[in-house]
């Protein structure tokens, strides 16, 4: 494993913070670089150019709603281009969030 600098935060999934929004109908993956700053600010921060720390939303699981429009009601989990099957539920949609956190970090050719 390769040594992190000092101040800076390892980029693993073990680092990887849960934040709710929009009412707890998303909830995103997120990882910042440094520990002196909390996932929510970095978040809240997300757009700016400006800032000393690396922010990546590494996967977020969101709420649809049949009556809204969407084909089921439930939950999809996405990380990068992959989107998941409906999960009926949010705790599950918590499991397979951390499972697609998981994987992410997992180095490739690793099964």
């Amino acid at each position: 494993m390769t040594e992190q600098p000092p101040g800076r935060r390892p980029y693993n999934a073990a680092n990887v913070a849960y934040i709710e929004s929009a009412g707890g109908k998303i909830v995103h993956a997120v990882w910042v670089s440094d520990p002196a700053i909390t996932p929510e600010e970095a978040y809240a921060n997300l757009l700016r150019r400006d800032l000393p720390y690396e922010v990546e939303i590494i996967a977020e699981a969101t709420r649809h709603y049949r009556y809204e429009g969407a084909g089921f009601s439930g939950w999809v989990v996405t990380c990068g281009a992959n989107f998941g099957d409906p999960i009926p539920n949010k705790r599950e949609a918590y499991k397979q969030l951390r499972w697609a956190v998981a994987d992410r970090f997992k180095p490739r050719g690793s099964k």
